[in-house]
């Protein structure tokens, strides 16, 4: 029997992240990472990729610089803040535990840090690290990027608690704690979403497709050779392929324009602000002796709802 840690949760391991124990636990239901695509709230995936991931016919998600040095950074922010919030008060977390919850076995919860007062649970933490704060709230708000906001109500529903603590190392020294109470409408949709996707998967319906690139890599990773035939296709999908290139065509010249005209204005800028919003910054190459190019800065994206 496996133990359970309160009215919610039920304890399934201690795995390392990314080990072969780790992703079996995980391909027997969902993440925390996994139901933000599951939705189309991650920029990374798509219920399309999950769906044939979960099925074994996409290779594993590749580690990323960013994910290897957000790993090997974990226990560092771990550890400061244990000693900066936990231990003042007097209280005692807990960390690398697999939950899932105890009625539905397919929610499965990682969370980065438990914890505890006087072996009650009060309290999760989930830690991140960034690049930059493009996406990130000022302190004192809940404004973080949706697909953690989806992250976290999932945990909350497996441990059965109503709030979280999220905790980002941004730059390497801009360190930013959020407190995150989601609503019951938006843990009832992760939920159902959730549900439906497991009983899709089980009776083999597969996602409608989507206009996620995630969808597009997965498709080409299924269909790796070029065997030579000739498919015929409807003359719906041809008239909607060139309006869309025609489309594609118009917009990038424009673009294009526009571009040019930024680059002219910023010269030997490394930034163009407008106001206070950064909009776009000059970026150095990675091959040596090229010139620096103009890239738009991201324009924040924040919503305090997951559920549309």
């Amino acid at each position: 029997m496996e133990p359970l840690v309160n009215n919610s949760a039920v304890l399934v391991g201690t795995f390392t992240s990314g080990s072969d124990e780790w992703h079996a636990a995980r391909a027997k239901g969902i993440g925390g990472s996994e139901i933000s695509a599951i939705v189309g709230l991650n920029e990374y995936e798509s219920r399309f990729s999950c769906y044939y991931r979960k099925l074994e016919k996409l290779r594993p998600v590749a580690e990323s610089d960013p994910m290897k040095w957000g790993t090997l950074l974990e226990p560092i922010i771990f550890a400061e803040f244990m000693e900066s919030y936990v231990v003042p008060r007097g209280l005692h977390m807990t960390t690398g535990d697999t939950f899932h919850h105890k009625d539905r076995p397919w929610q499965i919860a990682n969370p980065d840090g438990l914890i505890w007062n006087n072996g009650e649970l009060i309290d999760l933490l989930e830690i991140k690290t960034a690049g930059r704060d493009d996406k990130w709230g000022p302190r004192g708000t809940d404004l973080i990027p949706i697909a953690y906001r989806c992250q976290m109500a999932w945990y909350m529903d497996v441990m059965g608690i109503e709030s979280g603590l999220l905790r980002v190392l941004i730059g390497g020294n801009d360190a930013r704690t959020y407190r995150i109470t989601p609503t019951r409408e938006d843990i009832e949709y992760l939920r159902s979403e959730g549900e439906q996707f497991m009983h899709d998967l089980e009776n083999h319906v597969e996602p409608n497709l989507d206009d996620h690139t995630a969808t597009y890599n997965a498709i080409k990773e299924m269909h790796p050779l070029i065997d030579g035939s000739v498919v015929q296709i409807s003359s719906e999908l041809a008239d909607r392929w060139w309006a869309v290139q025609d489309a594609y065509e118009e917009v990038s010249d424009a673009r294009q324009g526009v571009l040019n005209e930024l680059a002219m204005t910023m010269g030997l800028a490394r930034v163009a602000m407008c106001g206070d919003e950064k909009v776009a910054f000059r970026q150095k190459p990675r091959t040596e002796g090229k010139e620096p190019f103009v890239k738009s800065a991201p324009r924040p994206k924040f919503s305090t709802a997951i559920a549309a």
